[in-house]
């Protein structure tokens, strides 16, 4: 959920259970309120008929009490110690036999000593009816307040807001490769230009940093090929003079192949460098089994040394869209990770299934340790040839474009599957 969403949530929820909790409680004050004054209305009633109600003992006219507003009973009773009470009935009506909510008084007292009952009730229809009307006006009214806050408070927030999603933009578009410092327009918030500017300063001192890598990188790349080149080229001169006895032939070709292993780890490391850098931007649409033929075809020589079998299932093809020297790397280094650790007389299975790359092989009868697998020079094999860097080159490659690269050990074949 967005931030702003958030906070509007917050208040929304806020709002509507306060209005909620409100118009109910509302309700019954009210509702109380009405009762209390219709009880204060039933006794100054009383007080006010009480005159009425002696003449109409003494005139034996009982039965012509009347008052505009008010149902009375006025009978006689048998003694008793009843006191006054005041109480609700829901059903009867005044002058209907329609449900009527009321408010009785009952009284009880003595007229030339003889005990009467008097019952006065008075309709709470109207009453109620005003205040289930007020309250729905009211709650309109809430209801209408607080949809009118929530939206003045959306639109004020996203205008508050609005530099922080000018500066998340920019950030998502931002490439160090292309824009040494991140420029941020100011903005009417505090706390917004405190962030522009430690953004600014984070963005400068990464391009000086990506500089400093790219440079070196480089200047790594050239520096170290030209010593190496020349060391390689004065040793198969020296190879070549005479008299060269079996040791000190021996001795060579011990260095020429160092010269040679050096030369790939200085290459790998380099080639790691810009993979976490980032340095290869250029993209176009790749055909994942044009790639892997070719590759079958570069190691035809290895893949026939060994006599190893391959079986390439190409009914399906798989399109990407990302840098091609990237993914040759990738391929490539899958590739040549299982014929390497491959058998004599061993296979190789490759699958090409929707938007995955299987490689199984045969080769060690055990599985391998997926903890130490995808390290820096990390060896499976007593291979001398092998610097430990292929497996983690991939892995880099794969992170850098999402993709999923995993290991399983499958009915004795070690399986490398790519996810694209």
């Amino acid at each position: 959920m967005q931030l702003l969403n958030k906070t509007i949530a917050s208040y929304f929820s806020f709002s509507a259970v306060l209005l909620l909790a409100a118009i109910p409680i509302f309700y019954f004050a009210l509702k109380t309120a009405l009762i209390d004054t219709a009880d204060e209305e039933l006794l100054a009633t009383k007080t006010r008929i009480m005159p009425q109600l002696r003449n109409a003992v003494v005139n034996h006219d009982q039965g012509n009490l009347y008052l505009y507003g008010y149902d009375i009973v006025f009978e006689k009773e048998q003694p008793t110690k009843n006191r006054d009470s005041m109480y609700s009935d829901e059903l009867g009506g005044l002058y209907s036999n329609k449900q009527s909510p009321s408010r009785l008084l009952a009284s009880h007292f003595t007229i030339n000593q003889e005990f009467y009952s008097l019952r006065i009730k008075t309709s709470l229809a109207d009453k109620l009816a005003l205040i289930k009307r007020i309250i729905l006006i009211l709650s309109l009214l809430l209801v209408a307040l607080l949809l009118g806050l929530l939206v003045i408070n959306r639109i004020l927030t996203k205008k508050i807001w609005q530099p922080f999603y000018t500066t998340l933009k920019r950030l998502q578009d931002y490439r160090v490769d292309k824009q040494p410092v991140l420029k941020s327009e100011p903005a009417s918030v505090k706390e917004f230009n405190d962030l522009n500017r430690a953004i600014e300063l984070l963005t400068e001192r990464n391009y000086q940093v990506y500089t400093s890598q790219k440079e070196f990188t480089e200047n790594a790349s050239h520096e170290m090929q030209s010593p190496l080149a020349v060391f390689q080229s004065k040793l198969e001169l020296l190879m070549q003079t005479k008299p060269l006895n079996e040791d000190q032939a021996a001795l060579i070709s011990d260095l020429a192949n160092a010269s040679k292993r050096m030369s790939r780890l200085n290459k790998s490391l380099i080639l790691l460098t810009k993979i976490e850098n980032n340095q290869f931007l250029k993209k176009e649409s790749l055909s994942v089994k044009d790639i892997l033929q070719k590759l079958l075809q570069q190691y035809e020589f290895q893949i026939g040394q060994q006599s190893i079998h391959i079986a390439f299932d190409d009914a399906m093809d798989i399109t990407l869209n990302a840098n091609k020297s990237l993914v040759e790397i990738l391929l490539g280094n899958l590739l040549s990770n299982a014929i390497r650790h491959n058998v004599s007389n061993g296979n190789i299975q490759i699958y090409l299934k929707e938007k995955e790359l299987v490689i199984q092989n045969s080769g060690k009868p055990s599985s391998l340790d997926t903890q130490k697998l995808f390290q820096r020079f990390q060896k499976n094999s007593p291979d001398a040839d092998s610097i430990g860097l292929g497996l983690e080159i991939a892995k880099k490659i794969c992170s850098l474009n999402h993709y999923s690269l995993e290991y399983r050990f499958i009915g004795l074949l070690h399986t490398f599957s790519v996810r694209f």
